[in-house]
C-alpha cells in the first residue's frame, strides 16, 4: 500500500464516499471483488443499522499493510491518476474504508495465504489500528 499524492488525491478525491447502508455493502462487495473472492457473503442486523458482516475467500490484506488499511488516501490499486487509463478494479481512490471508519466501529479479520493465521483488527475513526489478535477464520476479509 502507498500514499497517494496530493495532486492525485484532488483529482480524485470525492466529498461523498458513505452515505447509507446500502453504499458500505456496496464497498465492501467491490473490495472484495478487486481482492479476487469467489464467494462473498453478507450479514445484516437490523437492516445494517447495527451491524454489517461481508465474509468473503479473497486475496486478504498483507500484514505489512494492515497499519494503513483504512487511512484516507492509502490504496493498493492505483499510484497516481495516471493508472486511471489501465484501471481493472472498482475502488481506486483510497476513501472507502477510512469512511466507514468514520462513521462506524470497523473490525477487520484478514488472512493472506502466507500467513499461517488470521489477524482481527480494530480500528478508530480515522482508520488507525486501536488493537490486533490472532483469531481464527480462514482466507480473505
Amino acid at each position: 500500500m502507498h500514499h497517494l499524492s496530493s495532486s492525485t488525491i484532488r483529482l480524485l478525491s470525492s466529498s461523498q464516499v458513505i452515505t447509507s447502508v446500502v453504499s458500505v455493502v456496496k464497498e465492501l462487495m467491490e473490495n472484495a471483488l478487486d481482492a479476487s473472492a469467489t464467494n462473498i457473503d453478507i450479514k445484516l442486523e437490523n437492516f445494517g443499522f447495527d451491524k454489517i458482516e461481508v465474509r468473503d475467500n479473497g486475496n486478504g490484506i498483507s500484514q505489512s499493510d494492515a497499519a494503513v488499511m483504512c487511512v484516507k488516501h492509502y490504496t493498493s490499486k492505483i499510484k497516481s491518476h495516471d493508472d486511471l487509463e489501465k484501471l481493472e478494479t472498482y475502488g481506486f481512490r483510497g476513501e472507502a474504508l477510512a469512511s466507514i471508519c468514520s462513521v462506524a466501529e470497523v473490525h477487520i479479520t484478514t488472512k493472506t495465504a502466507a500467513d499461517d493465521i488470521s489477524t482481527q483488527y480494530i480500528l478508530d475513526n480515522s482508520g488507525h489500528v486501536l488493537s490486533q489478535k490472532p483469531t481464527h477464520l480462514g482466507q480473505g476479509k
